[in-house]
């Protein structure tokens, strides 16, 4: 797979389709996989760019803590080494918190933000339940296929991981193909807690969609909310009953707010 060592370590990266570029930001111990829903419907229209951040997939694990801050300039050398002067940027959950970052640390690199299922940080955000918090945090020497199904009952609804058992585990298969070590998970998981944008959304000057399911029980909705009231100009989508992963389990409705917004 093709690599970049522009942030400062390796980072795997690919793109496909063509057109105007589309940056895609993983969450949480995701890797540029979980994007299997999206890519087809996007490539129609954009040069699509998905990679791995630190810690996670094919993409190397420098020593953590992380930050959004840093995770966002990880993305920026990205662009840079892809001779991409601007691209929409689109960012779920922990990549959502990214892509504010990007946003707001290198304002001419994006064209168009859609933050997904995400939060503002500090005073503003609205923090998850310390069950869910707990459900995501990983141990060194555990199982990690226990590790990854603790967490299905909050990314997906439960009528879905009882009608999608084979997306269920494919799921479960895809992560166990690309664990991300405990290590990897500890940083990044620092960075989505010592996200705090908010007092600075404000001055994110580019058109925003802010969408989310208002069934998410990791990040809740009122997050999208708040992010939306204050980004002057923001539009707010709320997908019925969409969970956590609603990208992936409502993934054509969510695919066409994307499309419709850019």
């Amino acid at each position: 797979m093709p690599y970049t060592t522009a942030p400062g370590f390796r980072m795997e990266y690919e793109t496909t389709g063509g057109g105007e570029p589309l940056l895609l930001i993983n969450g949480l111990g995701s890797d540029r996989s979980e994007w299997l829903f999206q890519l087809p419907a996007f490539a129609r229209r954009f040069r699509v760019i998905a990679f791995d951040n630190r810690g996670a997939g094919g993409s190397d694990t420098p020593p953590g803590p992380y930050t959004t801050a840093q995770m966002a300039d990880d993305a920026a050398a990205l662009l840079e080494h892809l001779a991409v002067d601007r691209a929409h940027v689109l960012g779920v959950s922990l990549g959502g918190m990214v892509a504010q970052e990007v946003a707001l640390r290198h304002p001419h690199r994006v064209r168009k933000l859609v933050l997904a299922c995400t939060a503002p940080g500090g005073e503003g955000s609205v923090r998850p339940a310390p069950e869910v918090l707990g459900a995501f945090v990983h141990s060194p020497g555990a199982d990690p296929e226990e590790e990854i199904r603790r967490t299905l009952p909050f990314l997906y609804t439960e009528g879905y991981r009882r009608s999608h058992p084979e997306e269920i585990e494919a799921f479960v298969r895809r992560r166990l193909a690309k664990p991300v070590s405990a290590a990897g998970n500890a940083a990044q998981l620092a960075a989505a807690v010592g996200h705090s944008a908010w007092e600075r959304l404000g001055s994110i000057g580019v058109p925003t969609l802010v969408v989310t399911g208002d069934g998410d029980m990791v990040v809740s909705p009122e997050n999208s909310r708040r992010i939306a009231r204050r980004i002057p100009g923001a539009k707010l989508v709320l997908l019925p009953g969409g969970p956590h992963r609603f990208f992936a389990e409502n993934a054509d409705a969510f695919n066409r707010e994307v499309l419709t917004f850019l």
